[in-house]
């Protein structure tokens, strides 16, 4: 008895050892599984934003390669269409001149204070145009045939509105042509909108008359189109 107690004790001791053996190895897979399965998502994550980096950049790439190219070619269709109006315009400019000399001659005379609007219009180095795409296709349409006039080679447009940088002789060619299409043009609409911009260009030039200063240390000249109603005061009870 004693003989066969001694070896049950030896073998269970034995099972133990090995049952300590087996929950050690099982516990060690168990973390390197767990190790595995935080490398794995870790690098999942890092794959992903550099898949999205890579996305991104691709993207602006593309708006950079294909929506300024567009933009721009929008503005030379718009000039072409422009020249080809004017030369219409100079076409029947005999005929018209013939039966209304004297208006003409009234259209074409600049006054004193014209004058002084073209010429510091002129010096102005740089001018940020904001106004609804529509307004802005108005003003290249007319414009664009003069020869100082030069198409923006990028134009941002946000929820219709566009936001374009011109020079000072752009907006000397914006004057004369939108002065010229208010005098002449036949049609009641185009008359309001060339005189509207053209009042509007008139103002903020006369606000650099007025003010004038030379270099840094003012706030550069913007023209914006973009009239809105006052807001409603509500009245608040006592």
């Amino acid at each position: 008895m004693a003989i066969f107690g001694k070896d049950n004790s030896d073998l269970l001791h034995q099972i133990l050892r090995e049952l300590g053996e087996l929950r050690e190895r099982v516990t060690g897979q168990q973390q390197a599984i767990e190790q595995l399965h935080g490398d794995t998502t870790a690098t999942l994550n890092t794959g992903l934003a550099e898949t999205r980096a890579v996305v991104r950049d691709g993207l602006q790439r593309h708006q950079e390669m294909i929506g300024d190219p567009l933009n721009r070619i929008s503005g030379e269709l718009v000039a072409i269409r422009a020249g080809v109006n004017d030369l219409g315009r100079d076409r029947s400019a005999p005929a018209q001149a013939a039966a209304e000399p004297d208006r003409e001659i009234a259209d074409q005379a600049p006054t004193a204070n014209d004058s002084d609007l073209l010429r510091a219009a002129a010096g102005i180095s740089a001018a940020e145009l904001q106004m609804h795409r529509d307004a802005w296709s108005f003003l290249v349409e007319h414009a664009a045939g003069d020869r100082h006039f030069r198409v923006p080679g990028s134009v941002k447009e946000v929820d219709g509105a566009v936001t374009v940088q011109v020079s000072g002789p752009s907006i000397v060619a914006a004057l004369t042509s939108l002065q010229r299409v208010s005098n002449s043009d036949g049609e009641p609409g185009t008359r309001a909108i060339a005189e509207h911009l053209h009042r509007r260009f008139s103002e903020t030039v006369q606000a650099v008359i007025d003010q004038p200063h030379r270099g840094d240390g003012a706030e550069p000249v913007r023209i914006v189109i973009d009239d809105r109603a006052k807001p409603a005061i509500v009245e608040q009870n006592d």
